[in-house]
């Protein structure tokens, strides 16, 4: 709800005039001076004036800083001063000549019970019993509500004094109905117990917060601006800046909804909770007891639009509908069971906070470096909503696995259906600011593309979080069956956040090119000398192609290290838990046989790899293999390379085909690693290759060169080429192996008139120091590329934050 507010406070500071004239004021003043507008034509001149320009434009951007700034703490002062009043707010009286409204005054609420009194001394013995059975100490303060007409309770209070209310009428059920008083009191103990009553009044003073000070004020600001005969006084050669009334006051509806459907998901998920530990303390009596009390209002009588609508209203307001409450009292493990409207309300917030997080950081590198925001804060922005993304999307699969197997079972939808409801929402949220249309100044990359930005980048963001969620999936129903500790998840959810999270930073930062489709591969520069031969031009094309985003990762040292943990963490795992248990068969076989299928694709590689040069010779004339290429024109050995790059690719694909197919369970990782086994063996046979094409003098050496040329930064750049260009016949070929040897497997199964057979001879055991020693390597050769290319990758950031 705090993300909102940036976002309104960003909005706001324009739409006052001395705000709107002390930002352009100072821009046109810094425009106005000739060291700036009019520098020398060199390359220092240029660097003094950006140089001036960022010192001159510091006051305006520290005053829009300084503004939001001031906004949020009022946000949040706001905020925590309607959470320490609640207790008042609860147990004020009402007016007695209107009662709908609130008094000034408290309502009578004595303390109850009273042990010195003999009737009601076993009623207060028994609320000590429950508070120990609950795990609530030390006990609240239970007051009586005389004037109430409903069996029910309030827990409230802070936290030094907790309170609990217990209705008149619920004093009654101690002696006619002991279950269902029992299971009023236990309810409200458990959200003592579970801190329910922070968390829900804070949702309350945060949403009353945004209505006082970002809502209401937004809103005046722009119906003024509007009465007031149109924008501020813009001084000339500055950007139009104009306010659309409709746009704006339709953003702040849009983000009124989103902050009170928030505010009322985390209310409902308190009450849910609490009935839960109701049902379980109280056990099947208790659970009765509450269903017995959760009869909705009749919608009888009405029509069909008003029964809908009270449906609805009921379903998104802070209170379970009593279906949902039934569902959760019959089987309190669906309780942690993801929806899909679930997930979307994660991605709207995320994206509202993008949509935020955009102009924010940019007035931050205004002020700390003195210049537009560049690629390097659009990463550590994307880095950190990738983060919360993927630590969701880990999180809800993980819960959706753990409760698959209960009744009502989930529909096998659900999978893309989680991935699907977090990039929806997050695409929704991060598009408000085409809400606002010229309400926002600059405008941003994604006003300038418009929603078409939607249908450029989306499906590359639906795809990835499809990739993320099989991997999960795999992950998940691997080590839940055994997993003893919340250690398995914590693993899981940690390596999927390194992983994955600098794959959303790269997407984040290429989504906002406008010129050109940051998402769209580049063909390679075709060759001048032999680009009349057909079959050697296409491929000296498609070979040496370039794709952004792989360009981007492929400068992060985290992107190895992600690959590494994505196969190493959970087959780690598994073996761990296999020598724990003394399995004389479990995942150990699996790993020796996808190492041995990725060690004879590397080998492949090298094998054709040694070939080519002689193959080249025969096929091409000496004219071009002997061209050495130049900047404009890609060269022999540029191609030469490039194919052998490609060649390395093919294998993973055929490895990742021939694993995914063989294998049943555990495939993400089993053919990842198989994968990482072909692209280190390929990466060193490289020198084998280049020893070949010295000995042939292919590229027209005057001199035979038959030594091996070992670079260890050459290498580790090749690796990690390798392994990121590999990903892209890997995915598919994978996806395509799984659906081919399942299907090979049921044809099999009907010829023989049987079902699957879930039990096999499974692939003969590896040696568990054959096992390690492979991870070793493999680990040690990762880390070790990342070392290598780490002053490459340093220059390559300075440019990035240098912008």
């Amino acid at each position: 709800m705090g993300v909102g507010g940036l976002f309104v406070f960003l909005e706001a500071y324009f739409l006052v005039p001395q705000n709107a004239d002390f930002f352009f004021g100072t821009f046109s003043q810094c425009f106005g001076d000739p060291r700036i507008g009019l520098p020398d034509q060199s390359v220092q001149g240029f660097e003094e004036s950006r140089r001036l320009l960022s010192i001159c434009q510091q006051p305006a951007f520290f005053d829009q800083a300084q503004w939001v700034g001031m906004g949020f703490l009022l946000l949040c002062g706001v905020a925590a001063l309607w959470y320490l009043l609640h207790p008042w707010w609860i147990t004020r009286d009402r007016c007695g000549r209107f009662p709908a409204l609130p008094s000034l005054r408290s309502r009578l609420l004595p303390r109850f019970p009273s042990e010195e009194n003999p009737d009601e001394r076993e009623i207060a013995e028994y609320l000590d019993q429950q508070c120990r059975a609950v795990g609530v100490d030390p006990a609240p303060v239970w007051l009586l509500d005389v004037s109430a007409r409903s069996s029910n309770g309030l827990a409230f209070g802070l936290p030094w004094r907790r309170c609990v209310i217990i209705n008149a009428p619920l004093v009654s059920n101690f002696h006619t109905d002991r279950d269902k008083f029992r299971a009023v009191i236990v309810h409200e103990l458990a959200h003592l117990r579970n801190r329910d009553v922070d968390k829900t009044y804070l949702a309350f003073g945060i949403w009353w917060a945004f209505l006082l000070v970002a809502m209401v004020p937004f809103g005046v600001l722009t119906l003024r601006t509007a009465l007031s005969g149109g924008p501020p006084v813009i001084p000339p050669g500055v950007v139009q800046y104009l306010v659309d009334v409709p746009h704006a006051l339709g953003l702040m509806a849009t983000l009124g909804v989103l902050v009170l459907l928030v505010r009322n998901s985390v209310l409902r998920a308190r009450e849910l909770h609490a009935d839960a530990v109701a049902a379980a303390h109280g056990g099947r009596e208790g659970a009765m007891a509450i269903l017995r009390g959760l009869l909705g209002p009749a919608t009888a009588g009405r029509g069909p639009a008003r029964a809908a609508l009270a449906r609805l209203t009921r379903r998104l307001g802070y209170w379970p509908t009593p279906e949902a409450r039934q569902r959760v009292l019959r089987e309190p493990a669906l309780l942690t069971r993801p929806t899909v409207w679930e997930m979307a309300g994660a991605g709207v917030v995320a994206g509202v906070f993008a949509a935020s997080a955009d102009g924010l950081v940019d007035t931050l590198f205004r002020l700390l470096w003195g210049k537009l925001n560049t690629r390097a804060g659009d990463l550590t922005v994307g880095c950190a909503i990738g983060a919360g993304l993927v630590g969701v999307l880990a999180a809800a699969v993980w819960r959706a696995v753990a409760v698959s197997d209960l009744a009502p079972r989930p529909s096998k939808l659900v999978w893309p259906a989680l991935p699907a409801g977090l990039v929806g929402g997050y695409l929704a949220g991060a598009s408000l600011p085409l809400i606002t249309d010229g309400t926002e100044l600059p405008a941003t990359a994604l006003e300038e593309q418009g929603f078409a930005w939607l249908l450029r980048t989306g499906p590359v963001l639906l795809a990835g979080a499809a990739c993320v969620t099989i991997w999960l999936v795999s992950a998940a129903r691997a080590l839940l069956p055994r997993a003893r500790s919340r250690r398995a998840l914590y693993a899981v959810v940690a390596t999927s956040v390194v992983s994955f999270a600098p794959w959303f930073a790269v997407w984040y930062s290429t989504r906002r090119i406008v010129r050109t489709n940051g998402f769209q591969p580049v063909l390679g520069d075709a060759p001048d000398l032999g680009s009349s031969i057909g079959w050697y031009r296409a491929p000296s094309e498609w070979t040496g192609f370039t794709w952004q985003p792989l360009t981007v990762l492929g400068q992060l040292p985290s992107t190895l290290v992600g690959l590494m943990l994505l196969w190493l963490t959970p087959l780690a795992l598994l073996l761990l838990r296999d020598k724990a248990r003394g399995a004389g068969a479990g995942v150990r076989p699996r790993v020796g046989t996808a190492l041995l299928a990725g060690l004879a694709g590397g080998v492949s590689v090298i094998a054709v790899g040694v070939a080519l040069p002689f193959l080249a010779r025969a096929a091409l004339p000496p004219a071009v293999l002997h061209h050495p290429g130049t900047r404009q024109d890609a060269g022999f050995p540029t191609v030469y390379w490039h194919t052998y790059i490609a060649l390395a690719c093919l294998a993973q694909g055929a490895v990742a085909a021939v694993i995914a197919a063989v294998a049943r369970r555990h495939r993400p990782a089993l053919v990842l690693a198989a994968v990482s086994v072909t692209a280190l063996a390929a990466d060193l046979g490289r020198p084998l290759a280049f020893a070949a094409v010295g000995c042939t003098r292919l590229f027209g050496a005057p001199v035979r060169h038959c030594s091996v040329p070992f670079d260890p930064e050459v290498l580790a750049g090749d690796l990690r080429t390798i392994a990121l260009r590999g990903l892209l016949t890997v995915i598919p070929a994978a996806l395509l192996g799984a659906g081919a040897g399942t299907l090979a497997r049921i044809r099999m199964a009907a010829r023989r008139g049987t079902r699957v057979a879930s039990g096999h001879r499974g692939p003969p055991r590896t040696a568990a120091w054959v096992t390690a020693a492979a991870f070793a390597v493999l680990i040690a050769a990762d880390l070790a590329a990342v070392a290598l290319a780490l002053p490459a990758d340093q220059y390559v950031w300075e440019l990035w934050l240098r912008g």
